[in-house]
């Protein structure tokens, strides 16, 4: 027989998988292939990456590869991109425009992609990932500010997040770059490390 706290915990549980379902309902119609940045919340921890596919079982990620239960996902964030926004959505100064694009990125040793783009709200946003560092994670920067040819932003991590993307420590840079044609070059400075940095496009 039925408790009123049983009937209590199976409301809740419609409440939280209602989302998931509509999401689901929405991506099994005829869209196989999602191939949007997203931010996917799991058994309390979250995750970040290239939502690659939604099915009956499976939540599939990539850079960096992650597969999910569907079960245990408790909430799927889309996240601004490159890809799922187009530079005539937002007004940006004529000192924006240029920055905007996918560069190949050097910091020191590490290699990855550098993407820049539009944000919905204005301005501009940017994210990181190394291909030979951490996780491979991509990396949501802070403080993304344009001052004629010189672009500013803030690299970091805290708490869980430094273990999502493959830090052992948390860590704060500051990142400028002056914009030369298709290249961005400068200098970073943070916690224990310093040096300079290139983005080509």
């Amino acid at each position: 027989m039925l408790t009123n706290n049983d009937f209590k915990k199976i409301g809740l549980g419609i409440l939280v998988a209602a989302p998931i379902f509509f999401l689901l309902g929405y991506f099994m119609k005829g869209c196989g292939s999602v191939n949007r940045q997203a931010k996917v919340t799991y058994s309390g921890s979250f995750t970040e990456g290239t939502l690659v596919s939604l099915d009956s079982k499976n939540v599939i990620l990539r850079d960096p590869d992650f597969s999910l239960p569907l079960e245990t996902v408790e909430k799927i964030e889309f996240l601004e991109d490159a890809q799922s926004l187009s530079p005539n959505q937002v007004p940006l100064s004529d000192t924006e425009k240029p920055f905007v694009g996918t560069y190949k990125l050097q910091v020191g040793v590490h290699k990855g992609i550098l993407s820049i783009f539009p944000r919905k709200t204005g301005g501009i946003g940017a994210t990181l990932r190394f291909t030979n560092w951490g996780k491979g994670s991509n990396e949501i920067l802070l403080g993304v500010k344009v001052t004629g040819k010189t672009i500013k932003f803030v690299r970091s991590c805290s708490g869980a997040r430094c273990s999502e993307i493959g830090s052992n420590v948390p860590f704060n840079q500051t990142y400028t770059g002056d914009l030369d044609g298709k290249k961005i070059s400068g200098v970073y400075q943070g916690t224990n490390s310093s040096g300079r940095w290139i983005a080509e496009r």
